[in-house]
C-alpha cells in the first residue's frame, strides 16, 4: 500500500511539472529534474518555486513566449550578460509577490545568498521565474519594484536591475552593486545539489535561505 501511494504521489508530481512545462513553454524536451520528490513536495510549505529554464533560448525568445513586453531591445543590448546559458537549468526560488532584502545593496545581498550557499538571478531566469510565477499565481511578480539579477552582470561592473511597471511592462536598468532603495530588493535561487537523482546522491541537502548554513554551496554553478 505504501509503495502504491508513493508511486501515486510521483507519478501526480510528473504530471504536475509536465503541466507546467507545456503551459509555459509548448512542446518541448525537458530534461529530467534533479530536486527529489520530497524537496518537491515541501515547497508549499516554505514558500517556494520549481522553476525550469531551457538552454539556448534567448531573452527575447523567452519574453515572446511569455508574452512579456520589456522596454529593452534585446538585439541592440549586448552588455547583458548571463550565466549557464549552454545548459538546461532547474532551481528553487521564494515565491514571493516582492523582492527580498528590501533596501539592502546589491553587494550585501550577495554576500548573504553566497554564505548560505544560494545564487542569484540573472536575466534568463528572471524571465523564466516570472512566467512560472504566474503560472501558478495569475500576475507578474515585482509590480512597481526593482530585483537586483546577481548572478548577471551589466557592463564590466554594474548589474542588472529588472521589475514590472504598472503598465506590466517589465523595466530594465543597468546600476551599481552598491545602489539600495526602499523599493529595490534581491532574489535568491537554489541550484541542484546533485546532476541526477542516485542512490549515492539523493541524501545529499540542498541549500536555504536563512538558515545560516551553506549547506549545498558545492553547488558552485552559477
Amino acid at each position: 500500500m505504501q509503495a502504491t501511494s508513493l508511486t501515486l504521489l510521483k507519478s501526480n508530481q510528473e504530471q504536475g511539472l509536465l503541466s507546467y512545462i507545456k503551459s509555459v513553454y509548448g512542446d518541448i524536451f525537458s530534461s529530467e529534474c534533479p530536486f527529489t520528490e520530497a524537496e518537491i513536495d515541501e515547497l508549499s510549505e516554505t514558500n517556494e518555486l520549481l522553476v525550469y529554464l531551457p538552454a539556448k533560448l534567448t531573452m527575447q525568445e523567452l519574453c515572446d513566449l511569455f508574452g512579456i513586453r520589456a522596454n529593452v531591445k534585446f538585439e541592440n543590448e549586448t552588455m547583458i550578460k548571463n550565466s549557464m546559458v549552454s545548459e538546461n537549468q532547474w532551481f528553487i526560488t521564494s515565491n514571493s509577490k516582492t523582492p527580498e532584502l528590501i533596501n539592502e545593496t546589491g553587494l550585501f545581498a550577495k554576500r548573504v545568498y553566497e554564505d548560505e550557499g544560494l545564487h542569484g538571478m540573472d536575466f534568463r531566469r528572471y524571465l523564466a521565474f516570472a512566467a512560472a510565477f504566474k503560472y501558478h499565481f495569475g500576475e507578474f511578480p515585482d509590480q512597481t519594484y526593482w530585483c537586483f539579477l546577481l548572478s548577471g552582470s551589466y557592463d564590466r561592473s554594474g548589474v542588472s536591475m529588472v521589475g514590472f511597471d504598472s503598465n506590466g511592462v517589465l523595466s530594465h536598468h543597468g546600476w551599481m552593486r552598491n545602489f539600495k532603495a526602499k523599493y529595490c530588493g534581491s532574489r535568491y535561487i537554489v541550484i541542484p545539489p546533485r546532476i541526477e537523482i542516485l542512490r549515492s546522491t539523493k541524501s545529499l541537502k540542498r541549500a536555504r535561505r536563512g538558515n545560516g548554513s551553506a549547506e549545498g554551496k558545492e553547488s558552485s554553478m552559477g
